[in-house]
């Protein structure tokens, strides 16, 4: 699916880990209240939780630098919930919605400028180059970027995620626009590859304490595993090309779950539909009863007297009722 291009906002509590990684890119307080817009108030909140999770001290007025606990800040049992979302693993193509000038002669730009480059795909006439630590292909007529390995964006669902990754892709094409002396936008982005995972998710846990190994496929390939690659317990994880689509309704069907204390079982929900069966066969047997006998009743001119006034006063009752109801 192609997505237009589009800033968005970052979750409160994605704010803790993001300033936290632009504390060890550059300490200036401002570039980051810029980069994250967010209020001076805001980010002195986030630096005052930071410092007392001990991942930042104080070193003067304005200036906090990192501790050597913030090294291992990515694993997230730190900052995150259970069943907190991940998003990693990315790869985004960037389609060129404008002619980009002397992009064909781009390996003689590159040799200019002195910029490193090797050459990749299949015919290996493909100049990749790294920016930010990405490893970046500039193709004909697109750019294919492929996030850090151990890049991670945490939402409270799969769309915070992605809007966190989103961010970043920002940051990355601006760096390529700076790298090379082009403007790139507008473009519009897709991509190619993405996970999102359940972090420190119980059924995860209980099953790679058990060495039950989960790698789900269907007709269009794998989308659910069970894996660990943070060493934080387990990770319930969807991957393949539907990896966002899915992972929303893999959330929202086990908080349901949870919700329900896992009673709503296929098992339940059969004996209930059993349940509601029965009932209608009782009510079925009953009907047919009281046709029965109506029908008996009709047989006779005297029945059929009764039947009139016994309805005549059941309306009259009933006229009482809708007369109190509506004082």
């Amino acid at each position: 699916m192609i997505k237009k291009s589009s800033k968005n906002s970052t979750s409160k509590q994605n704010f803790y880990f993001a300033i936290l990684e632009e504390l060890k890119v550059n300490t200036n307080l401002l570039r980051i209240q810029r980069k994250l817009s967010i209020s001076k108030q805001q980010l002195n909140y986030y630096l005052r939780g930071l410092k007392k999770k001990g991942f930042i001290y104080k070193k003067g007025k304005g200036w906090w630098e990192v501790t050597e606990k913030s090294k291992n800040a990515t694993q997230y049992s730190n900052f995150f919930d259970k069943d907190f979302i991940r998003g990693h693993a990315y790869v985004w193509n960037i389609e060129l919605l404008k002619e980009i000038k002397d992009w064909n002669k781009r390996i003689e730009i590159l040799e200019k400028k002195g910029i490193n480059y090797k050459l990749v795909g299949n015919l290996k006439n493909i100049p990749r180059i790294k920016v930010l630590g990405r490893k970046i292909w500039l193709c004909n007529n697109h750019i294919r970027i492929f996030d850090i390995k151990d890049s991670s964006y945490y939402g409270e669902t799969a769309i915070e995620s992605s809007n966190m990754a989103l961010n970043e892709l920002y940051l990355i094409v601006g760096a390529l626009e700076n790298k090379l002396g082009v403007l790139l936008k507008p473009f519009k982005f897709s991509y190619r590859k993405e996970h999102y995972a359940l972090i420190k998710n119980d059924l995860a846990i209980d099953q790679n304490q058990k060495g039950v190994i989960w790698r789900l496929k269907d007709n269009e390939g794998e989308w659910l595993l069970i894996d660990d690659s943070l060493e934080q317990g387990g990770e319930l994880e969807n991957v393949g090309k539907k990896a966002f689509k899915t992972n929303i309704l893999l959330q929202k069907w086990w908080n349901d779950m949870k919700d329900t204390d896992f009673k709503v079982t296929p098992t339940f929900l059969m004996e209930m539909m059993n349940g509601i069966q029965g009932n209608q066969v009782i009510f079925d047997k009953n009907m047919q009863s009281h046709i029965k006998a109506v029908q008996q009743l009709g047989n006779s001119a005297k029945a059929n007297e009764v039947t009139v006034g016994l309805l005549a006063d059941e309306v009259i009752k009933l006229r009482k009722v809708i007369e109190e109801l509506k004082k």
